[in-house]
């Protein structure tokens, strides 16, 4: 796990190679960009729990009609789910579901009181948890504003498509195991546009299976929301980088190195290019080493390489790249700074 709590991991996973003129191309890859809020690095197990469950005093509008509680329940795993996948999927945390499940708040809306200590301690005993994810506040909308029919030729049925807004309103709180207390306390809301088509009958907006499959759809996204508020995410990001120039062969081969992603013998021969030929080649195969050295992770090494290609040779795209390469080592640095307070 320690190898996973590295925000500069970087995916080596190729995604995309694009010719962009004067003897550039474009390096798409995959890289993990810090969380909003920073985590303890020592949390390394978080369990997730629902205690958005609705007290007997909780009063549902009667719009919701017969089975709202069972579609609140499948709305609020879906938001789970979709935390949990979030999660998951940086690799920066174990991620555990408890099967305990808690009343949250009566109005679906206004945070109840923290967990007590007592109950903290009895789920991350049960589980080996570091900190506790609870859904705490939930509720939802679903708003038709729109729709149409027509009659394709040849169909007994006519068509019929439809617009609605459904809106999830939900509040988290992370818990820390070792303090017994919360650590972050977040409410917000995510509103997702939704169209359904089909036949008159069963496509019609006002169907019960519409209205909650836009709302479960809308309470997935809204988990990977928060777990993106405290979790790294993956992102794609593109650099250009240089095929040739001044008649550099060394800096070719280091091209199509890249290309192949054998960063061991890019380096190679992009060191050899910046020692050889003509001035122009020479800041070429600096910038192609910065771009080199941020996929493999070694962000300061590629700072110093993106400085020697404007710097001393005056390569105009290391201009930006040096500064898009320095805010990236602030940010990293203010995380890990944070993580050992």
């Amino acid at each position: 796990m320690k190898a996973n709590r590295l925000i500069t991991l970087i995916s080596l996973i190729l995604l995309t190679l694009a010719a962009t003129g004067c003897g550039t191309s474009r390096m798409t890859f995959n890289t993990l960009v810090p969380p909003p809020m920073s985590v303890d690095s020592s949390i390394e197990t978080v369990l997730i729990v629902d205690r958005a469950v609705p007290g007997s005093d909780h009063q549902r509008s009667p719009l919701q009609g017969e089975g709202a509680e069972t579609r609140e329940r499948a709305a609020r795993q879906h938001i789970l789910d979709g935390l949990r996948y979030s999660l998951g999927n940086s690799g920066r945390f174990v991620v555990v579901r408890a099967t305990e499940e808690y009343t949250g708040s009566t109005t679906g809306i206004e945070f109840p009181d923290p967990l007590s200590e007592e109950i903290i301690g009895i789920l991350a005993n049960r589980y080996g948890a570091d900190a506790i994810v609870a859904l705490e506040t939930f509720s939802s909308e679903f708003i038709p504003t729109g729709g149409s029919g027509r009659l394709r030729e040849g169909s007994i049925l006519p068509e019929f498509s439809a617009r609605g807004v459904a809106t999830v309103r939900c509040g988290f709180r992370m818990y820390s195991v070792a303090d017994r207390l919360p650590v972050d306390e977040f409410r917000f809301s995510h509103t997702n546009e939704w169209r359904s088509g089909g036949n008159i009958i069963s496509g019609t907006i006002n169907t019960l299976a519409v209205r909650a499959e836009a709302i479960n759809s809308a309470s997935n996204r809204a988990g990977i929301m928060y777990g993106e508020r405290i979790a790294p995410k993956w992102i794609a990001v593109s650099r250009e980088y240089y095929r040739r120039g001044g008649g550099n062969r060394f800096l070719a081969e280091g091209a199509r190195m890249m290309q192949l992603n054998d960063w061991d013998r890019a380096i190679e021969a992009l060191t050899r290019a910046t020692e050889t030929g003509r001035r122009r080649g020479r800041g070429r195969a600096a910038h192609n080493l910065a771009v080199v050295h941020e996929i493999i992770g070694d962000l300061h090494t590629a700072k110093e390489w993106a400085t020697v290609a404007w710097g001393v040779y005056r390569e105009k795209r290391s201009r930006n790249y040096g500064n898009i390469l320095t805010r990236r080592i602030i940010a990293e640095e203010e995380l890990r700074s944070e993580s050992r307070e």
